[in-house]
């Protein structure tokens, strides 16, 4: 276990046993008390038939309970498969057979789904009850449990992070002990997560992003927070007050939800953090600016990462806003984190600007070993210790990286390349627009294959003639947009990301209705 997540628990049981080292609503758990529910947890484990090196799944709920199952899965040597809390059983179900899990640790309803004979399901609420008082109550031979933790390499596995598409196969993310504790590093140290913070994590706990920030806590001796979901404004102050936060985990997406909510009072109350983080997305141009401008003394970070590296690449959001043509950078990758740029033929670019991306590949001990049970694709993505992403950047003179968007995403027009990020940034500026996405769509009069089209979610006072003229300042002719569609929210996944392959299913809907096509005037 040396160097590993559970080592710090253990320290810090030891040497600040009364911290709180997860917070749910009123309910606080020690690290003393954390560090004995895990140990008896992972007791409870074994005696159920769960091996070193065996896949056991469980509901990642944002409560404690769940924390604890994770660590004690850890603790046992198994790979600890997270499953969406918000997954219908047959999805859940599907994920537990992909990963050949012995054991499935939840409470939710089968509602008549068949059971596959080979996973034992045990109730996640039993497995973890305290069965003890407060932890000055408990007598002291109900410490740890006589069972050993495991012993494990770092090349061994210790997590599995399924995709969340909801049809075809699951594509299982296998982290190794060494990559899961380079992940934590990297978010710990480039956040600057200190051991007096308490961190407010409203993000679903079976995703990397919300995975990787309680475990950077969990590792500073910090306070994690938990939180389900962003849906109401008041349990951000609630927590706030409740629990002194000082940092916040969020997506982009989500921001603009909750100053929706919370209206005059959204800066005073997001100022109260001493950081926040935004990650599982960029901010748009305008996004960083405003932040940027009303919360001055809150550190500002927005984070580029995936499942296959953690949080690899983090924007110090004031810095890119004051420095001049930085605003839309991503940043620049940690240091012990590799990253080269190339061609759509693998060979490696020496210099790039917007005008000539490439693709990203990246390299480091954070790395995924491979897609569980998927030797062709892990074959295609990880190549001689690289890992090759479909993101298309370009870096500057100063090493900052700055993203157009996903390969596929990039709109041919007449043969230039045209990025739908960049069209969103500077879209994002009017005034009138809540939020907005890009798409390419064929285009068959003028001979350009695709041209851009934008969806919009408005504000009162939006016209169309006012949005034409702002762009058509601000973008060369070939990336202003051939089509313009109002709606009322821009779809979006899970992780509350633009889902542009639904954007593309609504426009193909619009056509076939008989919507008026694109056409470049």
């Amino acid at each position: 276990m040396s160097g590993r997540l559970l080592d710090r628990i253990r320290e810090f049981s030891q040497s600040r046993p009364s911290r709180a080292a997860l917070c749910f609503r009123k309910e606080q758990v020690t690290y003393g008390q954390l560090w004995d529910r895990v140990c008896r947890s992972a007791g409870k484990l074994s005696e159920a038939g769960v091996r070193p090196g065996e896949c056991a799944a469980y509901s990642a709920l944002s409560r404690p309970s769940s924390v604890i199952v994770y660590l004690a899965i850890q603790y046992i040597g198994g790979i600890a498969v997270h499953i969406d809390k918000n997954a219908a059983p047959s999805r859940a179900l599907a994920v537990c057979e992909e990963a050949g899990a012995s054991v499935f640790l939840t409470d939710m309803k089968m509602n008549g789904t068949a059971v596959p004979d080979h996973v034992h399901l045990l109730s996640l609420k039993q497995l973890t009850a305290e069965g003890h008082g407060p932890e000055t109550e408990r007598p002291e031979e109900d410490g740890e449990t006589d069972l050993p933790a495991a012993e494990t390499g770092d090349e061994d596995i210790a997590e599995l992070i399924f995709t969340s598409g909801t049809t075809g196969r699951p594509k299982g993310v296998m982290l190794s002990c060494r990559a899961v504790m380079s992940i934590t590093e990297h978010t710990r140290t480039g956040i600057g997560i200190r051991p007096d913070d308490a961190v407010l994590i409203p993000l679903p706990l079976h995703h990397s992003y919300g995975l990787r920030v309680l475990r950077a806590v969990l590792a500073a001796g910090a306070t994690a927070v938990l939180q389900n979901g962003f849906a109401f404004a008041g349990d951000i102050e609630k927590n706030l007050d409740r629990w002194n936060c000082t940092g916040f985990a969020a997506v982009p997406a989500s921001m603009e939800l909750l100053r929706e909510q919370m209206k005059d009072r959204f800066y005073e109350i997001m100022g109260r953090f001493r950081y926040i983080e935004i990650g599982a997305g960029a901010l748009t141009q305008e996004q960083r600016k405003r932040l940027s401008a009303r919360l001055p003394e809150t550190a500002l970070y927005n984070t580029w990462g995936s499942s296959e590296t953690g949080g690899a690449v983090f924007t110090d959001v004031h810095e890119a806003v004051r420095k001049e043509n930085t605003v839309t950078t991503i940043g620049k990758p940690l240091p012990d984190i590799e990253v080269r740029i190339a061609d759509e033929h693998g060979a490696i670019l020496a210099h790039t600007d917007e005008e000539h991306p490439g693709r990203m590949q990246l390299r480091g001990a954070m790395l995924m070993s491979g897609y569980w049970n998927r030797p062709d694709l892990t074959a295609e993505t990880l190549r001689d210790g690289w890992l090759m992403t479909g993101d298309m950047v370009w870096r500057d003179g100063d090493g900052f990286l700055y993203m157009l968007g996903r390969a596929d995403d990039l709109i041919n027009v007449g043969g230039e390349k045209v990025s739908p990020v960049e069209i969103e940034n500077i879209a994002s500026e009017y005034p009138y627009l809540r939020e907005c996405a890009c798409i390419g769509v064929k285009e068959e009069t003028k001979g350009l294959g695709q041209v851009p089209v934008l969806y919009l979610a408005v504000r009162r006072g939006y016209t169309e003639e006012g949005l034409v003229s702002f762009l058509s300042d601000r973008l060369e002719r070939l990336k202003m947009p051939a089509a313009y569609r109002v709606v009322e929210a821009i779809p979006r996944n899970r992780m509350q990301k633009i889902d542009r392959r639904a954007i593309r299913t609504l426009w193909e809907s619009e056509q076939a209705a008989g919507e008026t096509k694109p056409e470049r005037t």
